[in-house]
C-alpha cells in the first residue's frame, strides 16, 4: 500500500508541473495585460508598473520567477 501511495505521488509532481506551465503560458500569451483595462493610465505610468511587477523581461525568465515563487509559497501579487 505503501509502494502504491509513493508511485501515486511521484506521478502527481509531473502532472502539476505541466498543469502550472500550461497555465503560466496560457495567461501570457492571452492578448493585453494587466492593465489594458485601465483607461486613464499614461504611457510611462504603464510602463513603471510592468517593470514593478516583472512583465516587461523575457518570458522564460518571468517563468523562472514564478517557478521559484510557487515552490517558495509565494503566488505574488493580484492583478485586479
Amino acid at each position: 500500500m505503501l509502494r502504491y501511495v509513493f508511485r501515486r505521488l511521484l506521478t502527481a509532481i509531473p502532472t502539476l508541473f505541466v498543469i502550472v506551465t500550461v497555465a503560466f503560458f496560457l495567461i501570457r500569451v492571452a492578448p493585453g495585460g494587466p492593465f489594458n483595462q485601465e483607461r486613464g493610465l499614461s504611457p510611462e505610468i504603464r510602463a513603471n508598473l510592468e517593470a514593478q511587477f516583472g512583465l516587461n523581461d523575457p518570458l522564460w525568465l518571468q517563468y523562472l520567477h514564478y517557478l521559484g515563487n510557487l515552490l517558495r509559497g509565494s503566488f505574488g501579487p493580484s492583478y485586479n
